[in-house]
């Protein structure tokens, strides 16, 4: 009890300050013109996976992606942070998986047209449910990497809209293979 107290105010501190200065850092330099260096997307999934069973799991997975990102070139920039997100919403709750981790971002603006692409690779880590061709339903724990292609539409200065698909490596004792997740986000950036 008291170690959990002791790291959550001696965390809170130094984070709360940091988030503060990039706020602020943030906001002068959307000020004068430069181009925005934090992004928020809320995504929408659909994920099956397992077997072609009756029982295969997955569904309507949301998940919320936050990056830093930073110019490489003036068409080019590349973006770092974490995403995390849950499946299977709408089954039962005993299904319900979590996946969250690091992720990575490039994309590039190939014309003077709002219209943006991307490449995001994740290494998530969770609880996945799968159900194999008999039935046999488990929960399995571990790594289980994304990566997806994506096209975004700037609608305003801060916001856009993406559509994007992507593959999930799913290796588990009950099944083993590749997931396909099409999705569509929203996306603020400052």
């Amino acid at each position: 009890m008291y170690l959990r107290g002791w790291a959550s105010s001696s965390l809170g501190l130094p984070c709360a300050g940091f988030v503060a200065i990039s706020l602020v850092s943030a906001g002068a330099r959307a000020e004068e013109g430069a181009p925005p260096q934090w992004q928020v997307d809320v995504k929408a999934a659909y994920v099956v996976l397992g077997a072609r069973a009756a029982r295969a799991t997955g569904g309507i997975m949301p998940s919320v992606t936050g990056l830093r990102r930073w110019p490489v070139r003036e068409a080019v920039d590349i973006g770092v942070g974490a995403d995390v997100g849950l499946f299977s919403l709408g089954g039962g709750t005993h299904w319900l998986g979590v996946l969250g981790g690091p992720a990575a971002a490039a994309r590039v603006l190939p014309f003077r047209v709002p219209l943006s692409f991307e490449l995001t690779a994740r290494v998530d880590f969770g609880r996945v449910p799968v159900c194999n061709t008999w039935g046999l339903c488990l929960r399995y724990v571990g790594f289980f990497p994304a990566a997806e292609l994506g096209v975004a539409y700037q609608s305003t200065p801060h916001v856009a809209v993406v559509a994007t698909c992507g593959v999930r490596a799913i290796r588990t004792f009950a099944w083993s293979g590749v997931s396909v997740e099409p999705a569509a986000a929203g996306r603020i950036f400052w």
